[in-house]
C-alpha cells in the first residue's frame, strides 16, 4: 500500500487541528482533510499492493449506530463506535453539508426544534482498559458523560458522569440531567449504616429500619435542569428519576433521601415548568415513588407510592415505644437480623393522581377501591400509561404478598418435580423473580373516577390501546405444560373496558393473535387449517377472511414438523374496515364484514418474485417484538401512499417501493443488488435515512427523500476497507443428492486466481443464502469470520439445508456433500485442504457428517449435541424448559418421542457412530452453557478420548452457549484459526495441538499482542 506523503499527513492534521482548536469541526475543515488525505492515498489500492486481514485490525473496524433525524429533517446524527477504539459521534446538516464531530458520543438526540444535540460521552477506551485490569466492577467502572452541542456553530460543553438525560419529546430547549452519585456515596451510607448499628439507641426496630433502608434504598442523585439555549442550570437535590410532560411544559420527578429518618420529609413527587424553575411538591413524606407518567397533553399525571403505608408503620412502632431498654446490649448479630427482616418488610402501594389546577396529588385506588378483588391492591412493579385522550389510565394491581410467620422454620433447600406441575421447577425458577413481581392490568377511567380490574389469573395478559371499548386477554395458562414437548398456546378474549367482562373467542391458538388498533376485532391465524380469521370483540362472530383467497397465507419454506406460521400482515385500515395480510409476494386486502377481498399490489410481487412488505416510516410505529407474543395494533395504516420493501426471492436483491394503496402496482424507488433496508423518515419532513450493504460494501447511511432521488451517502465508516485483501461472493445453484434444488453462498479472495489451488472453508447452519449481500466486518467470534479467512487465502462455502423430519442429519448431508462436490469440480479447490465449521445446530449437523465422511480434513463443532436421546430429556437452563418440544415440533426435526421413533433417534445421533470418524475435531462447549447442555460435549469427547480420535475441546468457565466476554472470543479466535491454518493452509503446528495444558496451567497463553493495533503503546 502506498504510504501517505509526510506533507500531506501535516496538512491533515493541520486542517484538522484547527477545526478542534475552535470546539468545532467545519464541513469545508473536513472536506479539505479527507480530500488531502484521499489524494494522497489514491482512490484504489492495487489488489497485489493489499494487506492480509490480521487480528490486530479489529479494534478499529467501526460500526454505526444510534442513527436519527432531527424534527425538521435538516440534520443527522450517528455514532461511530469502534469495536475496541474511541469512537466519535458525526453530525451532519443534509442541506448544506455542515458536519460537526465530537470524540466517544454515543446516543445523539436531537432538540424537538432541531438547533442543539445532546448525546452521551463513554469513556475513553485506556480507562476501560484500566478499570479492566484492575478488576473494577459496578459503581467502580468509568461513567459516562454528556456532551451538548450547539449546532449553529458545532461548540461542545460537556458534563461528567451523567447517569440519564432527555429533552422533552415537543418542544423547549431544556435538558434534564441525572448525574451519577459522587463515588464515595455508597460507601458513606454504607458506613452511616454500621455506625447506626453500633449506636446506643432505645429502639432497635428503628435502628434495623435504618439498616435495611441503607441496604436497600438507592438515594438520589444531584439533578440538573439546563436551559441551553441560555446556558442557564438549576440544581435539585436527591433525585432519584424524571419524566416530561410531552409538551415540556412541566417536568416531575421524585426524590429519594440518603437518609429517610432525618430527611423522609423532602421525599415525594415534584413538578417543575422549565420556565420558572421553582420545584414544588405534589406530594411529599418518606417513601418510594415510582412509574411517574404525564398523559399526552401533560395536564394528568399519576404514579404509585408507599408513603401511606410507610407512615402507618413508622406512628406503630412509635406508638409501641421503647420495647428494649438494652438497645445498648443488642449485638451486631441480633441487629443485622432485625435489619435482614426489615428489608424483607412488605409495604402496599397506592396509585396516585394529579390534575392541572390540583395542589396536591390524591390516591385513586387502593386496597379497599370498590371492585378490587380482595387482597390485591396497585402493584409497584407494573408500568403506567394514559390512553391518547387522556380518559383511561392502564396500571397493574397484584395480590398482596404475605410475609412467612416470625417463628416459621428456615425452609429446606430442595425442589420437589411434581407430575401435575404447569411448569417444570426448572422454569419456575428461572421466572421465580419475574413472577414475584407479576401484575395484572387494571383501568381507571378519569372521567368517572371509576376503577375496573381487566386481567386476572385465569386471563393474566390484556392487551390495551386507545381504542376506549375493547381490550384482548390472553391467556397460555391451560397449555403451560403442553409447551415442554409441544409449543406453547394462547386462547384469546374480549375483554369490555367498561365492565371488564371477559368473552372467550377462540381457544388453543398456535400462534399469537392481534388485536385491531380501533377494538373492533381480534385477528388470528388457524395454522391447522392454514386459514386467517377474524373475531367481533362486541359479538365474538367469528369471519373466515382467506377461506375463499386461492393464494396461500402459510410459510410454504418452513420445514420444522409443526403446523406453518404465516407470513403476517401490514396492519388494519382506518376504522378497522379491512385488514391487509401477506402472502409470499403480495398483500392483500380483506374486508371483514364483507368478507371481500383484492390483490392490494396487483400481483406485482408475484410477476416479479419480489417479497413485498410495509414499511411503517412512522417513528410511533413499534417493530415486532423479539419474542412472538400477543399484540394490540396501536395504530391504522396510513390512507395516502405507502413504503414496500422488496426482496427478490431468486437473486436476494432489494429495494423499496412506492404502493398507493387504493389502487395500482407498486412503483420502483430504488432496488439494487445490495442489502437496502432501515428506512426512518424525519417527523415533519420527508427526508429519510436508509442503509445499503454488501458483501463488500459496509452498510454506511444514505440520505434522501420519501422518494428516494439521488440519495446521498453521508458517512464513511471504515474508509481502512480499501487497503486489504477482501473477497467477492456470489449464489451457485446445484442439486442436492435426493433431487432437491439448492443454493450456496460462494466466496473467494479479491485477489483469486482460478489456476491456483485453494483450501476452502465450509459453514453450515440451515438458510444461509438470504447473507448474499450482507457485509460481514472483522471481528472475533466463536465462528470462523468470512472476510479474515478470504482475506488469508481460503474459499469460503455457505451452502442452504433443507430438512425432511426424522432425518436432519442425513438431510444435511444430502445438502452439504453436493454442495462440495460442486465446488471441487472447478478445479481450484485442493480436495485434501476443505474444513468444515459450525455452532448449534449447525455443529450438530457437522457431528453427523464426520460420522459418514472423510472428506473434511479438519472439523470445528461447537456446543453441538451427540446424543439425542439424553439431548431430548435435557433442559435449556436459559429459560429452564425442557428441550423436548424442538425435538418434537421445531429445529431438531424429529417429529415424534424417542419411544415412539426409537431407531430414527439412533440414526441421528451421532454417538451411536462415533468409531467411523476419522477427522480432527475442535470444538467450544461452554460449562454454563443455557441452551445445549454441555454434558453433550462430554459425551462425544470422552468417547473420542477413548477411541484414541484427535479431539480439543475449549470450556470457557461460566460462558453460556455464546460467549459475551470479548477477551474469551479473541482466545478462541486464536486457536480455531491456527487449527484451521495448520490443517488447511500448511500453517506450523502449534503447541498446545501436541502438549496438553495441566489444569493448574490453563489460561495462562497470552495471545492479546495479536490483537493490538500497529503503533499502539504497550502497557
Amino acid at each position: 500500500m502506498p504510504s501517505i506523503p509526510s506533507s500531506a499527513r501535516q496538512l491533515c492534521a493541520i486542517a484538522l487541528l484547527i477545526g478542534l482548536s475552535f470546539g468545532m469541526h467545519t464541513s469545508t475543515v473536513h472536506a479539505a482533510a479527507l480530500q488531502t488525505e484521499a489524494a494522497a492515498t489514491g482512490s484504489t489500492t492495487p489488489v497485489s499492493a493489499k494487506k492480509v486481514i490480521t487480528h490486530d485490525v479489529y479494534a478499529s473496524w467501526r460500526s454505526i449506530q444510534g442513527h436519527v433525524l432531527s424534527r425538521d429533517g435538516n440534520w443527522a446524527a450517528y455514532a461511530l463506535v469502534g469495536q475496541e477504539s474511541d469512537g466519535e459521534v458525526v453530525v451532519r446538516n443534509l442541506k448544506d453539508d455542515r458536519e460537526w464531530r465530537a470524540p466517544r458520543g454515543t446516543t445523539p438526540a436531537f432538540s424537538a426544534d432541531g438547533r442543539y444535540l445532546a448525546f452521551a460521552i463513554a469513556p475513553t477506551r485506556v480507562e476501560l482498559d484500566k478499570a479492566k485490569k484492575e478488576k473494577k466492577k459496578g459503581d467502580d467502572l468509568p461513567k459516562s458523560g454528556l456532551g451538548m452541542m450547539d449546532l449553529s456553530t458545532g461548540k461542545v460543553e460537556n458534563i461528567d458522569k451523567v447517569k440519564r438525560f432527555a429533552w422533552p419529546e415537543e418542544g423547549g430547549n431544556f435538558l434534564a440531567v441525572l448525574l451519577e452519585a459522587p463515588k464515595d456515596l455508597k460507601k458513606d451510607t454504607k458506613k452511616e449504616a454500621e455506625a447506626a448499628a453500633s449506636k446506643d439507641d432505645d429502639d432497635d426496630q428503628q435502628t434495623a429500619a435504618a439498616i435495611a433502608a441503607a441496604k436497600k434504598k438507592e438515594a438520589g442523585t444531584e439533578f440538573l435542569l439546563i436551559d441551553v439555549a441560555n446556558g442557564k442550570r438549576t440544581a435539585y437535590k436527591d433525585v432519584a428519576d424524571f419524566t416530561w410532560s410531552k409538551n415540556g411544559e412541566l417536568l416531575a420527578f421524585n426524590v429519594l433521601t440518603k437518609d429517610a429518618a432525618k430527611e423522609g420529609a423532602r421525599e415525594g413527587v415534584y413538578l417543575v415548568s422549565p420556565q420558572e424553575t421553582t420545584a414544588r411538591y405534589i406530594m411529599a413524606g418518606a417513601g418510594s415513588y415510582k412509574h411517574l407518567r404525564f398523559d399526552e397533553v401533560g395536564r394528568q399525571l399519576a404514579f404509585v407510592s408507599n408513603r401511606d403505608d410507610v407512615a402507618r408503620k413508622r406512628a406503630e412502632t412509635d406508638k409501641a415505644g421503647k420495647k428494649n431498654t438494652d438497645a445498648d446490649k443488642t449485638d451486631a448479630a441480633d441487629k443485622a437480623d432485625k435489619a435482614d427482616k426489615a428489608d424483607k418488610e412488605i409495604t402496599a402501594f397506592k396509585l396516585y393522581y394529579w390534575r392541572a389546577g390540583d395542589t396536591e396529588a390524591k390516591a385513586i385506588v387502593t386496597a379497599d377501591t370498590s371492585g378490587m378483588p380482595a387482597g390485591w391492591l396497585p402493584s409497584e412493579h407494573a408500568s403506567l400509561s394514559f390512553s391518547k385522550d387522556g380518559q383511561r389510565l392502564f396500571f397493574g394491581t397484584a395480590e398482596l404478598a404475605k410475609a412467612d410467620p416470625k417463628d416459621a422454620p428456615e425452609p429446606f433447600k430442595v425442589d420437589l418435580w411434581h407430575w401435575k406441575d404447569p411448569e417444570l421447577q426448572s422454569m419456575q425458577k428461572v421466572k421465580a423473580e419475574k413472577e414475584k413481581q407479576r401484575s395484572y392490568k387494571a383501568v381507571f377511567h378519569t372521567g368517572e373516577q371509576r376503577f375496573v380490574q381487566l386481567a386476572n389469573k385465569t386471563i393474566p395478559d390484556v392487551l390495551v390501546n386507545d381504542n376506549p371499548r375493547f381490550a384482548m386477554g390472553a391467556s397460555d395458562v391451560p397449555y403451560k405444560m403442553q409447551q415442554s414437548w409441544d409449543a406453547l398456546y394462547h386462547d384469546a378474549y374480549a375483554v369490555d373496558l367498561q365492565t371488564g367482562q371477559a368473552r372467550l373467542l377462540v381457544q388453543k391458538l398456535r400462534y399469537v393473535p392481534s388485536l385491531s388498533p380501533g377494538g373492533k376485532y381480534v385477528l388470528a391465524f388457524d395454522a391447522n387449517i392454514s386459514t386467517w380469521f377474524s373475531w367481533s370483540t362486541a359479538d365474538g362472530s367469528k369471519t373466515n377472511l382467506t377461506g375463499k383467497i386461492k393464494a396461500r397465507f402459510e410459510d410454504a419454506k418452513r420445514d420444522t414438523p409443526e403446523v406453518k406460521d404465516a407470513y403476517g400482515f401490514a396492519g388494519w385500515t382506518e376504522d378497522d374496515a379491512s385488514v391487509v395480510l401477506y402472502d409470499q409476494f403480495d398483500l392483500w386486502e380483506v374486508h371483514p364484514q364483507t368478507q371481500s377481498s383484492r390483490n392490494l399490489s396487483a400481483g406485482y410481487g408475484r410477476k416479479h418474485q419480489l417479497e413485498l412488505r410495509y414499511v411503517p416510516v412512522d417513528a410511533e410505529k413499534k417493530p415486532p417484538a423479539e419474542e412472538p407474543s400477543p399484540v394490540a395494533e396501536a395504530k391504522a395504516l396510513p390512507t395516502e401512499s405507502w413504503i414496500l420493501a422488496a426482496t427478490n426471492e431468486g437473486d436476494r436483491s432489494t429495494g423499496y417501493y412506492q404502493q398507493n394503496p387504493k389502487s395500482g402496482e407498486p412503483v420502483k424507488l430504488i432496488h439494487a443488488d445490495k442489502m437496502i433496508s432501515g428506512l426512518i423518515k424525519a417527523k415533519n419532513a420527508d427526508t429519510v435515512l436508509f442503509t445499503q450493504q454488501s458483501f463488500v460494501e459496509f452498510p454506511d447511511l444514505w440520505a434522501s427523500n420519501l422518494r428516494l432521488q439521488s440519495p446521498q451517502k453521508i458517512s464513511n465508516a471504515n474508509p481502512q476497507q480499501a487497503h486489504y485483501n477482501w473477497g467477492k461472493q456470489e449464489m451457485i445453484e446445484y442439486t442436492s443428492l435426493d433431487g432437491k434444488k439448492l443454493k450456496a453462498l460462494l466466496a473467494k479472495p479479491e485477489n483469486f486466481d482460478p489456476a491456483k489451488k485453494y483450501p476452502m472453508m465450509v459453514y453450515i447452519y440451515e438458510n444461509m443464502s438470504d447473507n448474499l449481500h450482507r457485509y460481514v466486518p472483522p471481528a472475533p467470534s466463536q465462528n470462523i469470520n468470512v472476510s479474515r479467512y478470504l482475506s488469508n487465502g481460503y474459499i469460503v462455502l455457505r451452502p442452504d439445508i433443507v430438512y425432511k423430519t426424522g432425518h436432519p442429519g442425513k438431510s444435511a448431508y444430502n445438502a452439504v456433500i453436493p454442495a462440495v462436490q460442486k465446488v471441487l469440480a472447478q478445479g481450484y479447490v485442493d480436495p485434501k485442504r476443505v474444513g468444515i465449521q459450525g455452532h448449534s445446530w449447525g455443529a450438530y449437523q457437522i457431528n453427523y457428517l464426520i460420522t459418514q465422511t472423510t472428506m473434511f480434513r479438519a472439523v470445528e463443532a461447537g456446543a453441538s449435541m451427540a446424543n439425542m436421546i439424553s439431548g431430548y430429556g435435557g433442559i435449556r437452563w436459559g429459560t429452564g424448559m425442557s428441550r423436548a418440544f424442538q425435538y418434537e415440533k421445531q429445529q431438531s426435526r424429529m417429529g415424534g418421542a424417542p419411544w415412539n421413533k426409537t431407531a430414527e433417534y439412533i440414526e441421528n445421533s451421532p454417538i451411536f457412530h462415533i468409531d467411523k470418524v476419522q477427522t480432527p475435531y475442535l470444538t467450544i462447549h461452554n460449562d454454563d452453557d443455557d441452551a445445549v447442555p454441555w454434558y453433550q460435549a462430554i459425551e462425544f469427547f470422552t468417547a473420542l478420548r477413548q477411541l484414541g480420535k484427535e479431539a480439543y475441546w475449549f470450556n470457557f468457565n461460566g460462558e453460556k452457549h455464546g460467549l459475551k466476554e470479548r477477551d474469551n472470543m479473541k482466545y478462541y479466535t486464536v486457536h480455531m484459526a491456527e487449527f484451521f491454518d495448520h490443517y488447511l493452509l500448511g500453517s506450523p503446528r502449534p503447541e498446545w495441538m501436541d502438549k496438553p495444558v495441566p489444569y493448574l496451567e490453563r489460561g495462562k497463553r497470552d495471545v492479546m499482542g495479536q490483537f493490538k493495533p500497529v503503533g499502539a503503546k504497550a502497557e
